[in-house]
């Protein structure tokens, strides 16, 4: 009987596989970044279809198999939240914020595919990542100088919990925290460069 590994994941990209299925890349908390074949997910039909989508955060099920992980369940652990974008009764705005966080997202499991090496766990970087969508869900609608430190300093953790950028004196607490506040993102817009500064040269350095 095969053991069935069922844990939190972030999925970073998929692409189709198959008459109907897909072949997911998720980053999870227990396993790492793993590859995992769906089959007959883009059925309609599919239960699963609505909870394996580009940049979702869910609780996923595997079986191991010869090649690629099996994917046997999912379901939804969070999804962002624009309900309260719907209170300024500016549809076009509320849009363009979703898409916005959207797109932070998206960059973020890019950068995740190019960092990440094996099915070796990094459940701190994971946790990091949740608290991204926690805050996302809280404060959907940040300004643009909030927005821009938001990236920089997630960008920065990320690389700092996969080794890419040592410890920083002078934003010591805030990287090796996993808390975001909207308070702490207005402070820390004066030290938006220092980070977008230890980012270029971790990136340039490691050939990413």
């Amino acid at each position: 009987m095969y053991a069935i590994h069922t844990t939190p994941g972030f999925i970073v990209s998929s692409r189709p596989s198959g008459e109907a299925g897909k072949l997911l890349s998720i980053f999870t908390k227990d396993l790492g970044l793993i590859r995992a074949t769906a089959q007959g997910i883009r059925f309609e039909k599919s239960k699963l279809r609505p909870f394996i989508q580009d940049y979702s955060l869910g609780v996923f099920s595997f079986v191991s198999g010869k090649e690629f992980w099996r994917l046997t369940n999912a379901q939804e652990l969070k999804v962002q939240d624009t309900s309260l974008l719907a209170q300024t009764g500016d549809k076009l705005q509320e849009v363009k914020l979703a898409d916005q966080n959207q797109e932070l997202i998206a960059r973020i499991a890019l950068l995740l595919n190019r960092l990440l090496q094996g099915e070796e766990p990094h459940p701190e970087l994971f946790i990091a990542l949740d608290s991204l969508f926690d805050f996302i869900n809280s404060w959907p609608t940040l300004g643009s100088e909030a927005f821009k430190t938001l990236e920089s300093l997630i960008v920065t953790r990320i690389l700092h919990r996969l080794g890419y950028v040592a410890s920083i004196s002078a934003l010591k607490e805030d990287i090796e925290s996993d808390a975001i506040s909207l308070d702490r993102l207005t402070l820390l817009g004066q030290q938006r460069t220092l980070m977008n500064q230890h980012i270029n040269r971790a990136l340039r350095e490691s050939h990413l």
